[in-house]
């Protein structure tokens, strides 16, 4: 009986659909972002290139993640016209969305560049702690900006006043 029930709701999934796709798209940055600081510190401490590598394609996810975002985000805006809550932070968010995805794109070039200039220089095998440092400093910086950001939008979403 429950196989038969389980169908039967499996086959109701066609009858819906999702309007609007910035509540799905927004957690790609926040989770690609936040897992890249990890991969990044791990860099840091390592000096491996599969940590920077994996650190590099995280960001360029959440850069990705975070365009989308950006797109979608003007249709639920449109939607959410009226409602108090988004009516008050909804520019916030927006600027701080576009703060965000800019600091992702900065990262990833700065991850590019830096470990470019790591490895030019001979004299030492891999890349030199400070530059390594230095990237992990952008990763944190973009990561914070797309956290402050989603903590805006869920006071949009959930947040009661007090």
């Amino acid at each position: 009986m429950q196989n038969k029930q389980g169908l039967l709701m499996f086959d109701q999934l066609g009858d819906f659909t999702i309007p609007l796709w910035h509540p799905v798209v927004v957690h790609f940055p926040i989770a690609l972002s936040m897992i890249a600081v990890l991969a990044a510190g791990i860099w840091l401490g390592r000096n491996k290139l599969r940590w920077w590598r994996t650190a590099l394609f995280l960001e360029i996810g959440a850069l990705l993640g975070a365009v989308a975002a950006l797109r979608t985000g003007e249709a639920m805006e449109e939607q959410s016209e009226g409602v108090a809550m988004v009516d008050q932070f909804v520019e916030w968010h927006e600027t701080m969305g576009e703060r965000a995805a800019w600091a992702l794109g900065l990262s990833v070039i700065v991850l590019v560049v830096l470990r470019w200039v790591g490895l030019r220089e001979t004299a030492h095998a891999g890349v030199r702690f400070r530059w390594r440092l230095i990237a992990f400093v952008f990763v944190l910086l973009a990561a914070v900006l797309v956290g402050l950001t989603g903590h805006i939008g869920g006071i949009m979403t959930w947040g009661v006043p007090v």
